[in-house]
């Protein structure tokens, strides 16, 4: 990380493989780390780091355990079903986010993840970005498999421009597109839910296993906080691409976090999709 950090780093843990790796990269890098696991979203992994286990609405609890342990810093890592707010059981710090929620005008995942980092900043803990730590794991540029991805390329800036769209207005970060025609836009459902849907859609939509067709694009999006919920792909996403019978994926080079970014690239390897990093819009020259 850019700075010495005082205590051990603390890491909300949300579902996923990230969240783990990430604790064993801070411990194997020398530094220390403190856990709260989401109650049944994170997995029992961290428990082989110093942590505590903490309900989802339980926000004052979380932060006064990474102060307790001495906690100067945090990152905020892993997926969190969404829940209904009213199954919940809040405690203060819950309590004013759900406030705080419901006096905005928008309660898009972008907004609600904003008010979480206004709470722990509030609270005198500064958000780091995870890849201060998972640096590795934010994907290259360009194709990472030998399969043509040329024939694509108008697919692949239709979904670009389409994943800005809906990122601006705080729908979702995925979008799969075949043929420029638009097959569906990631909700609160998530990218796996987005393709499976995808694939459930009439033949003629699709493509084959002989003559894969369509793009799959996940990208941040353009006004969000990147030091939390950047995009996150893995095996899981290669497995539903194909099953919708998808050509390849595209993702913003160090805009993505993959939880084993060369399991992935393999896997897209065997099975015939092409895998592309762009670079950054401010880093390209067109």
């Amino acid at each position: 990380m850019s700075q010495k950090i005082q205590g051990p780093l603390g890491l909300i843990a949300g579902n996923g493989a990230l969240p783990v790796q990430l604790a064993a990269a801070q411990v194997a890098s020398g530094g220390d780390i403190f856990i709260v696991g989401l109650e049944n979203e994170a997995e029992a992994g961290i428990e082989a780091y110093p942590h505590v286990w903490s309900p989802l609405g339980h926000l004052k609890a979380a932060a006064d355990h990474l102060l307790g342990a001495g906690c100067t810093q945090m990152i905020i890592l892993g997926g969190i079903q969404r829940p209904k707010l009213e199954t919940l059981d809040f405690d203060a710090g819950g309590k004013w986010f759900v406030e705080q929620a419901m006096a905005g005008e928008q309660a898009g995942d972008d907004q609600l993840l904003k008010l979480i980092v206004a709470y722990f900043q509030s609270r005198g803990l500064l958000i780091q970005p995870a890849e201060s730590v998972l640096s590795a794991l934010t994907g290259r540029v360009g194709p990472q498999t030998s399969h043509p991805f040329a024939p694509y390329e108008d697919d692949m800036a239709r979904a670009r421009e389409i994943a800005k769209t809906i990122g601006a207005q705080d729908i979702g970060q995925s979008v799969v597109v075949a043929q420029r025609l638009v097959l569906g836009v990631e909700g609160p459902e998530g990218t796996d839910a987005l393709l499976q849907r995808v694939a459930g859609l009439a033949p003629e939509f699709l493509g084959t296993p002989e003559a894969k067709s369509g793009v799959l694009a996940k990208f941040p999006k353009p006004q969000q906080d990147r030091r939390i919920d950047l995009p996150t792909l893995g095996k899981r996403t290669v497995e539903l691409a194909v099953q919708a019978h998808l050509a390849g994926i595209v993702y913003e080079a160090g805009g993505a976090l993959f939880d084993d970014f060369d399991a992935m690239v393999a896997l897209a390897e065997a099975q015939g999709l092409f895998l592309v990093g762009l670079a950054p819009v401010a880093d390209e020259s067109q």
